[in-house]
């Protein structure tokens, strides 16, 4: 049985998700919505973020999508101006967006490097500096998430450019925790290892499963209750940290 809105842990507040067409970022704008979040969802994908939204609204909770590149200035204004007309403020931020592949780093193209970091580090930046413009307006505080990676916390072979951008979200999250604390805005970062999702679909589960020592992959909605304990106030007092969900990953 649902609860009523006034018990859900997000009730009243509103919600920008990036990169939530699928897996993660899905997960958790579905999970924010459940949990009484007026929710915007971005991506490049309009036809899947449509749909989400869509999804969401039929199950009776407030969410639009607004098409967006994650690191365009220009694109972060207009989902500001949306979120804005639509609900009224902004209350969470989930820089969620992200591009991955492996190159090795001798044969990798000065193009490639900067695109993913224009996605994965530029993008993340825009969007704090978007959001934290529009949760001063409120003054009521305000919840960041900077959706990292383990390989944000280890190096991988073949992701010197991913290795560079997660890891340097984990120390955005650090530096922009100490400024802007004194305005109850929080900023940690989530670092999830493997998950199902269509970025890990060409791992062989069973095999990476071996170095694992929870056994298996982890599911976008171990990451997704994540991010509502930071963004919900089970996390008031948590910011400027690095919440890793790996399943054992790391600890090795």
């Amino acid at each position: 049985m649902q609860k009523p809105e006034s018990e859900r842990e997000l009730a009243g507040k509103v919600a920008i998700v990036t990169g939530a067409s699928r897996g993660i970022g899905k997960a958790v704008a579905a999970k924010f919505a459940r949990n009484g979040a007026s929710v915007v969802i971005t991506g490049r994908n309009a036809e899947a973020g449509a749909a989400v939204a869509r999804e969401i609204a039929g199950d009776g909770h407030d969410a639009i999508f607004v098409r967006a590149d994650q690191g365009s200035d220009a694109d972060w204004t207009a989902v500001l101006a949306h979120a804005q007309e639509a609900f009224g403020r902004v209350d969470i931020l989930v820089a969620n967006a992200g591009l991955s592949n492996n190159v090795p780093a001798a044969q990798m193209e000065l193009a490639q490097f900067r695109e993913l970091n224009r996605i994965n580090m530029k993008g993340p930046f825009l969007g704090l500096k978007h959001c934290v413009a529009a949760m001063r307006k409120h003054g009521d505080g305000g919840s960041v998430v900077l959706m990292s990676s383990i390989v944000g916390m280890v190096g991988v072979p073949g992701y010197v450019h991913y290795s560079a951008a997660k890891g340097g979200l984990r120390l955005m999250a650090k530096a922009a925790a100490l400024e802007l604390g004194a305005e109850k805005i929080r900023v940690n970062s989530v670092h999830p290892g493997m998950i199902r999702t269509d970025m890990t679909a060409m791992f062989d589960e069973k095999v990476m499963a071996l170095r694992l020592p929870l056994g298996k992959f982890g599911h976008p909605d171990d990451i997704a209750n994540a991010v509502l304990f930071l963004a919900s106030n089970r996390g008031k007092f948590i910011t400027g940290t690095q919440l890793v969900i790996d399943g054992g990953w790391t600890a090795q």
